[in-house]
């Protein structure tokens, strides 16, 4: 399967269903928050390109135009919820989608500090149980997303 060349679709397709949740440890520094949510967002987008190209027209990523014809493209119609809790609550977050078979992605302290090298060299010493997740990222129906992050907050 492959993506589509123009990944937008008509606001008529727009499924309000469907949202993104980007779920971080609490108390992050500012650029350490933004920089792993950043990532995360990336991520999701490709990991769905890669493993389930049906789910990117979901994103509903639409063409906004300004009143001069300037594109602002793409851009999601959906809700992008920025969560924050408990390190625990993260690791469990990431656990539910993987066995739940959500598309998500994770963000360690490990993915982080050095070169890209040393990031690889550092989460490949780094068993399951002691990597310390940043955040997770989340894209599916807003029913069984707001099961999953029911403990968490709104990130202010």
């Amino acid at each position: 399967m492959t993506v589509p060349d123009d990944i937008t679709v008509d606001p008529s397709e727009v499924d309000p269903q469907y949202r993104f949740v980007v779920a971080l440890q609490a108390k992050l520094p500012a650029g350490v928050a933004v920089n792993a949510a950043s990532h995360l967002c990336l991520g999701l987008v490709a990991r769905a390109a890669a493993e389930r190209p049906a789910l990117v027209p979901k994103m509903s990523f639409l063409d906004f135009t300004d009143a001069d014809g300037g594109n602002h493209a793409p851009i999601s119609a959906l809700s992008l919820v920025v969560l924050e809790g408990r390190p625990a609550w993260v690791r469990r977050l990431r656990e539910a989608a993987r066995l739940g078979d959500l598309l998500y992605t994770d963000f360690t302290a490990e993915m982080t500090g050095g070169t890209f090298a040393d990031q690889l060299d550092r989460i490949g010493k780094t068993s399951a149980e002691d990597l310390d997740y940043y955040g997770v990222a989340v894209f599916g129906k807003r029913s069984e997303l707001d099961v999953l992050t029911k403990k968490f907050s709104l990130l202010r």
